[in-house]
């Protein structure tokens, strides 16, 4: 019946492809076969939701155990959203065309903050309940994982519980115990209270908070036998931890369309604005052997041709070399391409670009964050002018002509002339590059990404406010006026 009514409406939406499936590396089970169906939900569209490593982890894993099922939704886009609507077609899965409504646990991973709304969407598209107090019964378990579940009291009338740090253990202890409290036939509230002895789970509910006159926090009180605090889980050895063999490949392009590998796990520059570099601590790596492992795994797999090495600082992974070393005799002969983003300016060696010379030439990104030493220095980016002109000379020298430079605008202390300066940083690469009596041929594109500051829990800038709309525009219109260069994007 769902069928039907989406092959009437899927030519009238701007990318079909978005919500059909059936794509190479998709995981279909027996549904009769099954004792828990788990919705990863990913609060955005396809593209952005295809793209995000975290997402290929889990539903490998999920789909890795028997008796669980993992589907994919994503947010339909507007045009898609309207026909669903029209039509009375309720939120359904890529795998098996299910309606959100009949998954056991419902799971959204809380990447940024602007998803929430989404969230909600999706939970009335799908006909869910919007409230955990209206879900009464064991069915429809709304849980919520990721960055922002580190703030998760916006969310918490919602969400039936949280995950809190890294998610590979925890969700198969919480899935095991949801099948065990299926097969037991027990009522929501007692699973819930064997689930929040788990290490890492956030039940809302069995807290109640007590304000002072002013509004701040005065007490919170933990009911039914809950842990006071709620530790997050980490976990110790990412060799031993399961990473996947398999990416689903896309009919259509995403944003990130590669094979990526997690080299590592936190970072120890401790960036004032960077709640990820608090909230993954601490550091671990992956040795270049088990890295080496994976990238034949998935290149063989997803046929993909391109590999990123991701990490929230990739340059600053100690067995870089020796692992360049290892994968560029995979990638050199296999015609594959290798990209290193989060690389840091102040430590980018020349020995470093030789070794990516040797794949097929791509851009290179630095992270100035700032246009201005002194704003560096407010933010902890310990980046200098030096480092940024001994960065790129080393690039272009290496036969590179594309740069992207990525910064931060609203951050606390910031002035117009600061906001001019990321121009300026630009124009000053721009002229590096035209100064070079060796550079390269063809010519040079710098883009320029800059983002808004957010501030987020667990950083130095928690408590400090975010500029307003106008403000922020007002900035915007600054910085696009002082970019007077065509190659500067």
């Amino acid at each position: 019946m769902l069928k039907s009514k989406l092959e009437k409406i899927l030519l009238k939406t701007q990318k079909p492809s978005r919500y059909t499936g059936a794509e190479p590396g998709a995981v279909v089970k027996n549904s009769d076969e099954i004792s828990v169906r788990f919705a990863f939900c990913f609060p955005d569209t396809y593209e952005i939701g295809m793209s995000h490593l975290g997402g290929k982890i889990i539903y490998g894993l999920l789909n890795n155990t028997d008796y669980i099922w993992c589907e994919r939704v994503f947010a339909p886009w507007l045009d898609f959203a309207e026909l669903m609507y029209e039509n009375d077609i309720p939120l359904y899965s890529l795998e098996s065309y299910t309606p959100l409504c009949e998954f056991d646990i419902i799971g959204f991973t809380l990447q940024y903050e602007l998803s929430y709304t989404n969230i909600l969407k999706m939970l009335d598209m799908g006909k869910v309940p919007l409230l955990a107090s209206e879900r009464t019964g064991l069915k429809n378990l709304v849980i919520g994982g990721g960055p922002c579940a580190c703030n998760p009291e916006p969310l918490c009338d919602f969400f039936d519980l949280f995950v809190l740090g890294e998610g590979e253990e925890v969700t198969l202890e919480l899935t095991a115990l949801y099948k065990k409290a299926k097969e037991q036939n027990i009522t929501k509230t007692e699973f819930l209270e064997q689930a929040v002895q788990i290490q890492g789970i956030y039940v809302p509910s069995f807290y109640d908070v007590e304000y002072n006159t002013n509004g701040t926090v005065s007490k919170i009180i933990a009911k039914n036998n809950t842990p006071e605090k709620i530790t997050k889980r980490i976990i110790k050895d990412l060799d031993a931890v399961y990473f996947p063999e398999n990416f689903i490949t896309p009919y259509i392009q995403i944003v990130h369309d590669r094979a990526m590998l997690e080299i590592m796990r936190g970072c120890k520059r401790g960036c004032r604005f960077c709640q990820a570099g608090f909230i993954y601590r601490p550091i671990r790596e992956k040795t270049p052997e088990t890295l080496c492992e994976n990238a034949k795994a998935l290149c063989e797999n997803t046929g993909y041709d391109e590999i990123s090495l991701t990490s929230l600082s990739t340059s600053d992974y100690t067995k870089l070399e020796p692992l360049l070393n290892e994968i560029l005799d995979y990638t050199d002969k296999n015609k594959i391409n290798l990209s290193l983003p989060s690389l840091r300016i102040d430590n980018f060696p020349p020995e470093l670009l030789e070794k990516i010379l040797k794949v097929r030439n791509s851009g290179l990104t630095f992270a100035p964050e700032a246009g201005t030493q002194r704003l560096r220095n407010v933010i902890n980016k310990n980046v200098t002018d030096d480092d940024i002109t001994n960065a790129c000379k080393t690039a272009f020298s290496g036969g590179k002509n594309s740069v992207k430079l990525y910064f931060m605008m609203c951050l606390p202390t910031e002035t117009d002339e600061d906001i001019k300066s990321i121009i300026k940083t630009a124009q000053d690469v721009l002229d590096i590059y035209y100064n070079m009596p060796n550079r390269p041929k063809g010519g040079i594109t710098i883009s320029v990404s800059v983002s808004v500051f957010v501030p987020k829990p667990f950083t130095p800038f928690q408590w400090r406010g975010q500029d307003t709309l106008d403000e922020i525009l007002r900035k915007q219109k600054i910085l696009t006026s002082c970019n007077k260069s065509k190659k500067i994007k």
